[in-house]
């Protein structure tokens, strides 16, 4: 059934409940690729609607011109208050100079220099939650073994011990999918951001105390303009880089298994020679999922996109998850291809100074989890439904199981 093209509503978290989400979009792409949505009856409704960008190329525009279309107030598709912005993104939800005097700081841990620092930890971590779930002979692959990898690797960079690892990454679920009312709603959202912030703060004294050889006691020692970061302003960071970190790698990384078993054939390809097609698989797997599906701009002028005019105030939101399956872009987008190349995605974001900071990471880490799955475990096949979190933001599975033999 063709989906009507006056029945899509972005906001309406029922369009994200749907199967064929991909055709509402492909039909925004060829009827209104610059399209506005208001927020339906709800604890949303009231707040203020926004412009849909859903072409590959528009998204790029918008993506790398910065000085019209701001970060600031909030990357949020709602509306946020100063304070609820600062606390559930701070520079994330900056323009320059601020943003980029800050991501600068996290820049340098996360270039591709120095992610490779952690390659061997994080390869045990893949493995051993590989071989933990082997010996089950079946298990939740989203849960038990895609989600808690990235979180073991961003733990330790941060200096969080393991024993916190899952109340971490159950605020994490709740702050980034929370907008989901089966992940709780929007009203949980708030809470675990502010819940995630105090925990950074809470290390960010234990750290000033007891320096460590981690992230946290680097953003102490840090100096910008002369001035150090407060503990509250390390708390900001600390929630920054545990949400991006989990979440990226954790939501791809399920998605991965379910692309496998959707896809025998490509399976086959990469467990032949995992390390080479290594490359070229990861940059397939994040086109294909787009882990983060939107961030919002504010428009700092009078502009048209897409032959729309946009007033200066109005919201623009880029859907990334669009762009990836834009077919005047990618030939065959909705085939599931590990030697695709080029593969120009926008799973990362759309270029400019705002491109995500995890890349590089997410990078290490996929074909590390990949080539320990198709390793150890063989014979893979489903053993239920893979289960959606039908969130606007987070492309995320809340289950996967499958079942293998040793």
């Amino acid at each position: 059934m063709t989906i009507d093209v006056d029945e899509i509503n972005l906001a309406d978290h029922s369009f994200w409940r749907r199967p064929d989400r991909d055709e509402g979009f492909a039909i925004l792409r060829r009827k209104r690729p610059v399209s506005w949505h208001e927020f339906p009856e709800g604890p949303e409704q009231g707040m203020q609607g926004f412009w849909s960008v859903t072409r590959y190329d528009d998204i790029v525009a918008v993506s790398q011109d910065a000085k019209t279309f701001r970060n600031s107030p909030t990357t949020y598709i709602g509306d946020q208050s100063v304070e609820e912005a600062r606390q559930e993104g701070w520079f994330l939800n900056m323009d320059a100079p601020e943003h980029f005097k800050l991501r600068q700081v996290v820049s340098k841990i996360f270039s591709p220099t120095g992610v490779q620092t952690l390659a061997r930890t994080a390869a045990q971590h893949a493995e051993g939650l590989v071989l933990a779930a082997k010996e089950k002979a079946a298990c939740d692959f989203a849960t038990e073994v895609a989600q808690p990898f990235p979180v073991a690797v961003i733990c330790d960079i941060l200096g969080a011990p393991a024993s916190d690892r899952k109340h971490l990454h159950r605020l994490t679920v709740t702050a980034l999918a929370g907008d989901a009312p089966e992940m709780g709603g929007a009203d949980k959202v708030p809470a675990a951001f502010a819940e995630l912030n105090v925990y950074g703060a809470e290390l960010s004294r234990e750290r000033r105390k007891n320096p460590k050889d981690d992230v946290v006691s680097l953003f102490i020692a840090t100096e910008i303009d002369g001035r150090k970061f407060n503990d509250d302003e390390v708390g900001y960071f600390f929630q920054l880089l545990v949400t991006a970190g989990m979440e990226t790698t954790g939501t791809v990384g399920g998605h991965m298994m379910r692309l496998f078993l959707e896809n025998p054939d490509q399976m086959a390809i990469w467990a032949a020679d995992p390390d080479a097609i290594a490359q070229t698989g990861v940059e397939e797997l994040v086109r294909m999922v787009s882990p983060v599906q939107h961030m919002r701009r504010t428009a700092a002028a009078n502009i048209e996109i897409g032959g729309q005019q946009i007033a200066e105030g109005d919201k623009v939101v880029v859907w990334y998850n669009s762009g990836n399956k834009d077919d005047a872009k990618f030939e065959n987008p909705f085939s599931f291809d590990v030697k695709r190349n080029p593969n120009p995605h926008i799973g990362f974001g759309g270029g400019g100074r705002h491109t995500c900071l995890g890349a590089h990471l997410a990078r290490l880490e996929l074909p590390m989890l990949a080539k320990a799955s198709l390793q150890h475990l063989k014979n893979i096949e489903p053993a239920g439904d893979a289960v959606f979190v039908p969130s606007r933001f987070v492309n995320g599975l809340a289950s996967l199981p499958i079942r293998y033999t040793a």
